[in-house]
């Protein structure tokens, strides 16, 4: 995105030194393929540091950095280790990391994870007081501190293969210097080799170091390496010619973008990786080769005890749906004991209309809970017009909203509601799948609650903003996967611990439910609000030098969950399907190499509010957030990029996973996902400040692709989520 903005000015009359001009002795290195780089974490969203808490210091490994990861990525190898608060971190090159510690005493480490090791093997504590020490860095056999009054001092490393030399003062300069000032100045300070970069306003400035005598001498002027970059607040430089930055954690982007060359920065990949959020900082080398045309390893790979079959594709259809054509669930009281003997109040919810005029559903029957708290409801033969109507438009299937209604013996009313679907025996395959996913769904028992209504205002956009649910929406990585949700969620804050079952004092938990007198009117609806947002539908996966592809085309075929409000907090209540008679085509083809992206489409949602009036003229209300028909806003893309999911692939994924899900794929061939049911993704969208969950039907028009590269060195692995790939996997990832 920053190509377009990327300048290169030479400054008027000054040469450029070679990035290889070495005037500062430096002990002889060989040229590396992948240089380690160190993120002190950051909790997204807070900014660079966690109040008062230890902070983790991560390792990662650049691979490809010559060419700025073009060919490869930047891994996770798991090590780590507590940085006290208040230590500042930054690193010397070839293994070796200083602390400087609240207190200022300044320590080296060594890195020796690589030999088995620590990753901070202590080297030597100095005898010096850091604590005037505003910013610090090094290259390895020069240490460079702006001091607390402006000045730059220059220390010498004796030792900077280790970190165990003296570090002894080599001379300083003053504060009125064109490049001290930089360095005071800037957003972040960096050196590789004898070049010192500046990060400031989105340009990044070369100043070419070297030394008259003992006496540090900087050029008047930095040269202008790119400008534009205006969210990069973090760089660094594995070695010459290559040129790292990283977008902040307070936006929770966490976005590393590379860049190559010595007297202007061209883009060279505009995502090497998603959700690194910290201060990086790089080892670096005095040289930079090509990787080798291999697949990224952390250490040797284990000893397979069998070789994994082939992956073929499988166009045939899925297994056939169990009874689409019924609505069941399944409702508890607060102590799990099942309701038995409730009346369930089956009522058809796709129908209500979009203005705010308020409707009276249509009930499609009545049924009675067992006495495990299960009820059946065979969808009728001849469906009301209206419910026909909506079911066509919604691809076949009937989306219901089931209810039971009662009180406690001390008065208390008592609601359950749960979201169902089922789809008649004309309707297309696809309703019958869906149907019958939905009926996988209404297996988790619906939860019968004290009807505590809120009667606070609405909230404002900005008050969604601060929910539990926004944050995760505003996450670059998928950090949720399938885990399960919160039972509770604030639309406005943090996930609440209150107990729902908790009324006036009084636990309702184990009280029996009876039947409300004089019963309850059929629900009334009306919408309150609506807005698209972009949903989760799809994801793809492509280690190495394959490629990703996902199809969302034709019609749509999803489930999403509902959320209902109890008080002041809201639960998943059930599920609806997503079917559409309209043809749309979106999805992303042959991403890759390093690539693994969710993909979003545009969906309206709806806040409905519900109402009904029970015996002795109380009226109850209640409200939901429902997923309805596909939407592109004015103006808005058909679709778009997701989460970044590529920290579930690579090597330490695929040796963790079953070896029965593993299977590859041979070279320039390809295999697909086109029938069964996706994973069901927790954080699929974030509609009015509640995250809810959504999973994908595949078949012809919707898929999950890898096709893999001509390279030799490896074989393109597979591996299924939840099964082998050729059984229900859900998804498969990439090594």
């Amino acid at each position: 995105m920053h190509a377009a903005c990327l300048t290169a000015l030479l400054a008027g009359g000054i040469t450029i030194p070679s990035p290889l001009f070495s005037p500062v002795a430096q002990a002889a290195e060989s040229c590396r393929s992948h240089v380690a780089a160190y993120v002190m974490e950051a909790t997204p969203g807070t900014g660079w540091t966690n109040v008062a808490k230890p902070r983790l210091l991560r390792k990662y490994v650049d691979w490809d950095p010559k060419n700025g990861d073009t060919n490869g990525t930047m891994l996770d190898t798991g090590k780590t280790a507590q940085i006290p608060y208040g230590s500042r971190v930054f690193t010397g090159g070839q293994g070796v990391i200083y602390e400087i510690t609240n207190e200022g005493v300044l320590k080296s480490y060594k890195d020796k994870t690589d030999t088995g090791g620590s990753l901070l093997a202590p080297a030597r504590t100095y005898d010096v007081n850091w604590t005037t020490r505003k910013r610090v860095w090094s290259n390895g056999s020069r240490i460079f501190s702006v001091h607390e009054g402006g000045k730059l001092e220059v220390f010498k490393q004796s030792d900077p293969a280790t970190g165990a030399g003296t570090v002894s003062l080599l001379g300083t300069l003053p504060s009125d210097r064109p490049g001290v000032l930089a360095f005071k100045n800037a957003d972040d300070v960096w050196a590789a080799g004898n070049r010192i970069f500046t990060l400031k306003d989105g340009e990044i400035r070369a100043w070419d170091y070297r030394e008259e005598g003992t006496i540090p001498v900087l050029p008047d002027s930095g040269v202008l390496l790119a400008s534009g970059l205006t969210d990069a607040v973090n760089g660094w430089s594995p070695g010459p010619g290559s040129v790292y930055t990283a977008t902040s954690a307070r936006d929770y982007s966490g976005i590393v973008r590379s860049y190559t060359g010595t007297t202007a920065l061209a883009l060279a990949n505009d995502d090497v990786m998603t959700g690194l959020y910290g201060d990086v900082f790089a080892d670096t080398a005095s040289c930079l080769v090509d990787a080798p045309d291999t697949k990224p390893l952390l250490g040797s790979m284990p000893t397979e005890t069998e070789t994994p079959p082939p992956a073929v594709t499988d166009d045939t259809a899925g297994s056939e749906p169990v009874d689409p054509a019924q609505f069941s669930g399944k409702f508890v009281l607060g102590d799990g004991r099942p309701a038995a003997g409730m009346t369930v109040r089956v009522e058809a919810d796709n129908v209500t209309e979009e203005s705010a005029t308020e409707s009276e559903l249509t009930t499609l029957g009545t049924a009675t809970t067992a006495s495990d708290g299960t009820w059946k409801l065979e969808l009728p033969a001849t469906l009301p017009a209206s419910v026909s109507s909506a079911a066509a438009e919604n691809g076949g299937a009937v989306n219901a909203m089931a209810s039971v209604m009662g009180k406690t013996s001390t008065g208390v009313p008592m609601r359950g509601v749960d979201h169902v679907t089922a789809a008649p025996a004309t309707a297309p395959a696809t309703a019958q799948a869906l149907a019958a996913t939905a009926a996988e769904d209404s297996a988790k028992p619906a939860p019968v609650l004290p009807l505590v209504e809120d009667t606070a205002p609405q909230p404002t956009e900005q008050e969604y903003t601060q929910s539990w649910g926004a944050q995760q929406e505003a996450l670059a990585q998928d950090t949720l996967g399938d885990s399960p949700l919160p039972m509770w969620q604030s639309d406005v804050g943090n996930p609440s611990n209150a107990d729902p079952y908790m009324v006036g004092g009084v636990d309702t938990k184990r009280m029996s439910i009876e039947p409300y007198d004089g019963g309850c009117d059929k629900t009334s609806e009306k919408v309150v609000d609506k807005k698209t947002y972009y949903t989760t539908v799809a994801e793809g996966h492509a280690y190495w030098d394959a490629k990703a592809s996902v199809d969302y085309d034709q019609k749509l075929a999803s489930n999403m969950e509902v959320a209902v409000k109890t008080g002041s907090n809201w639960s998943i209540q059930g599920s609806v399907t997503l079917g559409s008679s309209m043809s749309v085509t979106t999805g992303y083809t042959n991403r890759g190499p390093h690539f693994a992206k969710q993909w979003k489409v545009p969906i309206q949602y709806k806040k409905i509010k519900m109402i009904w009036k029970c015996g002795g003229g109380n009226t109850f209300t209640q409200y939901k957030i429902q997923a309805g028909k596909y939407h592109v806003p004015a103006g808005g893309a058909t679709g778009k990029y997701g989460k970044d999911v590529r920290n579930k692939d690579g090597m330490t994924a695929y040796y963790n996973s079953p070896k029965s899900h593993r299977a590859y794929v041979e070279r320039g061939a390809y295999f697909q996902l086109s029938k069964n049911r996706s994973i069901k993704w927790s954080g699929a969208v974030t509609a009015f400040g509640v995250t809810l969950g959504g999973s994908t039907q595949f078949d012809r028009e919707h898929k999950q692709r890898i096709t893999a590269g001509m390279k030799t060195g490896s074989r393109h692995d597979i591996w299924g989520k939840n099964d082998r790939v050729s059984g229900k996997p859900g998804i498969f990832f990439s090594f």
